[in-house]
């Protein structure tokens, strides 16, 4: 289902995106800005609108067209999706680990998240984690699913 939704908004930017495709590559254009920002831009523009660059992404789909056509084969947007999720999830990633928040994950940030990890796992503090313990620990508590809302409650 995500990888459905991925595709239709890949299929609707590029509806959007092929006049600018289109157009003289002599002209300067806005979107020839490169506009990926990484968390830490995020942290300093969410109070800023949003421009028609910054909204459309044509610099990101322009760089995606590798082969220089004016046209975005199924292969060309198949891996801007792959690196959309790769950056997602390596934002992700850096918000867990970097406890310090210096922008910079460290081997020794790294070690203390994951020691914090497990002994929130290993229910009997034995030092080892068994099924039972790892399987406890995917599992939704309190009556949540992974997502943010509550699950309905059954009648």
């Amino acid at each position: 289902m995500k990888a459905l939704s991925v595709y239709i908004v890949l299929a609707t930017s590029v509806v959007f995106a092929a006049p600018a495709l289109a157009q003289d590559n002599n002209e300067p254009d806005a979107g020839d800005a490169k506009v990926e920002m990484t968390d830490q831009t995020r942290k300093h523009t969410n109070n800023e609108p949003v421009d028609l660059a910054k909204f459309s992404r044509l610099g990101e789909l322009k760089s995606a067209d590798s082969n220089g056509d004016g046209t975005l084969s199924h292969e060309e947007l198949e891996a801007l999706a792959m690196k959309r999720m790769a950056a997602r999830a390596a934002d992700r990633m850096q918000r867990r680990l970097d406890s310090n928040g210096d922008g910079k994950v460290t081997l020794e940030e790294v070690e203390k998240q994951r020691a914090k990890e497990f002994a929130a796992l290993d229910r009997n503090d034995d030092g080892k984690l068994s099924r039972k313990e790892m399987r406890a620990g995917k599992r939704p508590h309190h009556g949540q699913h992974h997502g943010k809302r509550p699950m309905k409650e059954m009648h």
